[in-house]
Order: structure tokens, then sequence, then C-alpha cells
């Protein structure tokens, strides 16, 4: 009897599993309509043009955006060439006090960036998806001026992280 009871309960664990994980919206994500993922369709990533008043972040952002994209199944990145071709602007990066300390003194700053990003087809020039992304990340104020500026270069980098995820999910959600 103990063992029928044992069947039932594993049974019914299993019915209810299935009808969690079917009903909670979860699927595959796979390639958009002639995005970037498909069979034989290669990306080109352009270096990303620059806006803003920070140097060198369009190169940061376009190395991550990169790498994200190339650590993803299905997406064939070429230097020259491609079927698609990712490109965009920074539009803005900026700085902001976040909060203080007891006595007034600056204990966070949030740094901010904007970028423009578009994809196109590069034989007949049509745009496929193009947006406007912000992101930004908190990086503690320093009394050291070189480990402030560590802690806001780490900060752009994580930005940038973030906004490569971005793109990532809109080259693959239906459009």
């Amino acid at each position: 009897m103990s063992a029928l009871k044992g069947s039932i309960v594993r049974l019914m664990a299993l019915v209810v599993a299935v009808l969690v994980v079917s009903g909670c919206g979860y699927h595959v994500m796979r390639p958009a309509r002639g995005g970037a993922g498909h069979e034989g369709t290669t990306l080109e990533v352009s270096l990303f043009a620059n806006r803003s008043y920070r140097p060198n972040i369009e190169a940061t952002l376009t190395d991550i955006i990169v790498d994200e994209l190339a650590k993803r199944e299905g997406t064939r990145i070429v230097e020259r060439g491609g079927d698609l071709v990712l490109s965009g602007t920074v539009l803005s990066y900026e700085t902001a006090h976040v909060s203080y300390t007891a006595t007034d003194e600056v204990k966070e700053y949030r740094a901010t960036v904007t970028a423009e990003v578009m994809l196109r087809r590069s034989a007949t020039g049509q745009v496929v998806w193009k947006g406007t992304l912000t992101s930004f990340q908190d990086f503690p104020a320093l009394d050291d001026l070189v480990f402030q500026q560590n802690s806001e270069d780490a900060a752009i980098r994580e930005i940038s992280r973030k906004l490569a995820r971005e793109v990532y999910i809109h080259l693959t959600e239906d459009f």
C-alpha cells in the first residue's frame, strides 16, 4: 500500500512540475526572423561612434558586444562583409552623485550610458531593428584618484555588459 502511495505522490509531483513549467512562459530564445542567428547568416559589428565626452567608451562597448554575440550559439561574427551589420553610437555618458556619508561627502556615484543601436541588411541597407538603450551602474567614491578611475572603468565595463545582453535579446526576439 505504501508503495502505491509513493507512486501516486511521484506521479502528482511530476504532473504539477509539468504544469508549472509549461505555464510559466519559459521558452528557448530563438533567432529573430532575419536576425543574426539564422544559419548561413553572418554578422558584422562596426565600431560604434562616440558622441559622449568619455574617450574610448565606444571601443569598450563594441568589444563587449562582440564578445557577447560571439559566445552565443548561432551567431557568426565576421570582420567585414557580413549579411547583417550592427552599428551604433554612444549618445551620452553621465555620472551623478547617488549617496552621501553622514558628513555630506559623496559616497557613491552612478554612471549612465545611452547608446543608439541599429541592425541592417548589408545588401539592401534595410533596417531590421533600431533602438535606444540605456543602462547604469553605481560605483564607490574613493579618495585615491587612481582607484576612483579604476572603479569608474569597471562600472563602464559592467554597463557595457548589460547593454550587450540587451542587444542580444533584441536580436533574438521576434519583432
